[in-house]
């Protein structure tokens, strides 16, 4: 006898979608509006994407694109990505700068004695991420038309160890510093004789230890 074998399909996890216009590629002045005269939903008679000949940037609904990738194929400067992700991730969303933009989903977490290194390719968020944890950008939870206050985002990050790190940031019990990314631009934003400035920065009372081992 032949025995019966159960298959039990895994349901495939709903996606959420990012569609990225990128600002310094798109050019509707110039090209036949190709994204929008191909795309399904569009002729479906729906708004999917919203764009003309005197438009700046091309608008896409994440609401409504099915994630095809015509519109990705068929644009001449490759100004579009559509990035299809977990719906879990929705919730997670930490920052994003605008519409059809890119966005940043959690964060990493710093701990005393750790180093933290972040790796990627550009324009993956590495220095948003940096920016958030150094408290010069305020994360805005997706919401860049509404942006929430501090107790709101203190509470999307309660249970977390974030909820106390942004705590400290809010009560300046905790300071982070962002070192210029190339070095030859140092004098640029930093005047002054080495002594000077890191005796306006001594907090902590270790400038001779510091000058000691530079």
């Amino acid at each position: 006898m032949s025995k019966a074998k159960a298959h039990t399909e895994e349901k495939e996890e709903p996606k959420t979608r990012i569609a990225i216009v990128h600002n310094d590629k798109c050019k509707p002045k110039h090209c036949a509006l190709e994204c929008k005269k191909n795309c399904p939903v569009v002729r479906m008679g729906k708004l999917c994407i919203e764009v003309t000949s005197e438009s700046k940037l091309a608008f896409i609904s994440e609401t409504l694109c099915i994630g095809c990738g015509i519109c990705v194929k068929k644009c001449p400067y490759e100004a579009i990505t559509i990035i299809n992700l977990p719906k879990s991730l929705e919730r997670d969303t930490t920052h994003r700068y605008g519409p059809n933009s890119f966005k940043l989903h959690r964060l990493p977490m710093p701990r005393p004695g750790q180093v933290l290194g972040l790796v990627g390719s550009n324009g993956t968020g590495k220095s948003t991420a940096l920016k958030i944890l150094a408290g010069k950008l305020k994360p805005n939870l997706g919401r860049y038309d509404n942006e929430p206050g501090w107790q709101e985002i203190l509470t999307h990050f309660r249970g977390s160890e974030l909820q106390n790190y942004f705590t400290k940031i809010l009560e300046d019990n905790l300071k982070g510093l962002i070192k210029s990314q190339y070095v030859d631009s140092i004098s640029k934003v930093v005047k002054g004789v080495m002594g000077s400035i890191v005796e306006a920065k001594d907090d902590r009372h270790i400038r001779d230890t510091i000058l000691r081992e530079l």
